[in-house]
């Protein structure tokens, strides 16, 4: 099922509901209310065991759950009502067909699930890409890569206040790191450009200023708006305290940091923020970083 759209597995499965509650109630010639809770019956029996050997999440069996337990609740009561009618006030004092009201709320519904079908798909697959530029304002930033993601990754980053040994971890951590006094230094050999190979270099001091070498060094470039963008480069020791790495950038805008430098038990973290540019009529365009997100160390580099 994770491999369907949402509003073909809702909807398919909406219009099985109303062909399996017709079937009972007018072939197998049951009353409204039993017609409903074999359809619902049914319906659970065929869903409940895909949904589990498939889950997708709970908000998207929710969804499902809920329409197919409403249709043949909603039609039961439609139906229950005429054959009462029928009883109380006879067989020909009743017009067959629906009342505009009931078929009115039964569009409504319908309506309602392509809506929340495409909320929830928009929420965890993005919109087209095409479709994207249509319905979404110009970012701030002036990303002008191809590829713009509008799906919500569901990552709240560096969100430690609602996880107290965590957040008392982060505290030791940055405590630690301010005593130790390293200072880390460099960046950009020269202005980053989209799908072009930079160098990327650093210097690593101690507190008395002298350089730390052997060390491990990593950089880790994320891309807020798809995590399937990041990369990660090892810094290799050119000097004594200097280390150094080419890479390769694929989008163009605000790319956040977080560098890693090691040496024994010793890890020193900064995190930061850098701006890639794109090359454009012979000039370049460097898209600014809208705001910052502060952390252990925040350091900027081009």
């Amino acid at each position: 099922m994770n491999n369907y759209p949402l509003v073909v597995t809702l909807g398919s499965g909406s219009l099985l509901a109303f062909l399996l509650f017709f079937v009972f109630f007018k072939i197998l010639h049951l009353g409204g209310k039993m017609a409903a809770l074999a359809t619902a019956s049914l319906m659970l029996l065929i869903y409940v065991p895909l949904s589990v050997t498939h889950w997708v999440g709970i908000d998207v069996f929710a969804i499902h759950f809920a329409f197919f337990m409403m249709i043949p609740y909603g039609l039961g009561i439609i139906t229950s009502v005429h054959e009462e009618r029928r009883i109380t006030e006879g067989e020909g004092s009743v017009k067959k067909g629906m009342h505009w009201i009931p078929a009115l709320i039964i569009v409504f519904f319908i309506l309602l699930a392509v809506v929340d079908s495409f909320i929830i798909s928009t929420a965890t697959t993005g919109l087209n890409t095409s479709l994207s530029k249509i319905l979404l304002p110009k970012a701030e930033s002036n990303d002008i890569s191809r590829n713009i993601s509008s799906r919500f990754t569901g990552a709240v980053s560096y969100d430690l206040q609602d996880e107290e040994k965590k957040f008392d971890q982060y505290v030791d951590k940055l405590q630690k790191q301010r005593e130790r006094g390293w200072r880390i230094g460099g960046g950009w050999d020269k202005t980053p450009v989209i799908n072009q190979p930079g160098t990327f270099r650093l210097t690593a001091k101690d507190k008395m200023g002298k350089p730390i070498t052997e060390a491990t060094v990593t950089t880790e470039f994320r891309r807020s708006s798809d995590m399937k963008q990041d990369r990660l480069i090892h810094l290799k020791e050119t000097g004594q305290g200097v280390y150094s790495g080419s890479i390769t950038l694929p989008l163009a805008g605000c790319w956040g940091m977080k560098i890693h430098v090691t040496k024994g038990k010793d890890d020193h973290e900064i995190r930061g923020e850098t701006e890639v540019a794109v090359l454009k009529d012979g000039k370049l365009h460097i898209p600014e970083c809208i705001d910052g997100e502060p952390d252990i160390d925040e350091k900027r580099t081009r």
